[in-house]
This record gives structure tokens, sequence and C-alpha cells, in this order.
């Protein structure tokens, strides 16, 4: 299964030089510790698996509107706040609507 064609990845603005032959490279599960689960599925899931992917490690740690998969975070637990005041009453909502 092909996960992505090529990904280069980018730290502090520069990018990071690998090669297999020389054993410099960096490993998913390294990235994924580095990063994060999150921020990896999201930015693997941004390209299709024949497209090259650009990996920026500043942008995918950073706390701002400016990263998408923290914006999306951020997102999910306004709505699960939400959904958490609201208690499933249904009548409540009628009045919304």
């Amino acid at each position: 299964m092909t996960l992505v064609q090529f990904v280069s990845l980018f730290r502090d603005g520069v990018k990071a030089s690998m090669s297999t032959r020389a054993g410099e490279y960096v490993t998913l599960r390294q990235l994924r510790h580095e990063v994060g689960n999150d921020a990896c599925r999201f930015f693997y899931m941004l390209r299709k698996a024949d497209q090259a992917l650009d990996f920026d490690m500043d942008l995918a740690t950073s706390q701002s509107n400016e990263n998408p998969v923290y914006y999306v975070q951020y997102a999910h637990a306004r709505i699960c706040s939400v959904l958490a005041q609201w208690n499933g009453d249904e009548a409540s909502l009628r009045k919304w609507i």
C-alpha cells in the first residue's frame, strides 16, 4: 500500500536532507512521535497518494489557527462542548428552527 509518492520534510523553513543510501532519513514512526498522530494523518490525507507532499514540521506542531489540524481539533472540542450542554433535549432545539 502506497502512502505518498514522495515526502519532503521541512524544519525551520529548511528542507531536511535525507538519503537512504547514507542512512539519513526520518521514518513515519519518528514523524508521528514528533508531531503526533493527528497531524500526520491530516497532512498525509491532504494529498493523493500519487502526489508529492511537503511536510512542514513547524506548521504541524504550531498551536495556532494557521495549523489546520489545530483548527479542526479546536472546532471539534467546541462542538463537543455544545453537544454536552444540549443534553439531547430535542425540544430545546426546536425553538432555534
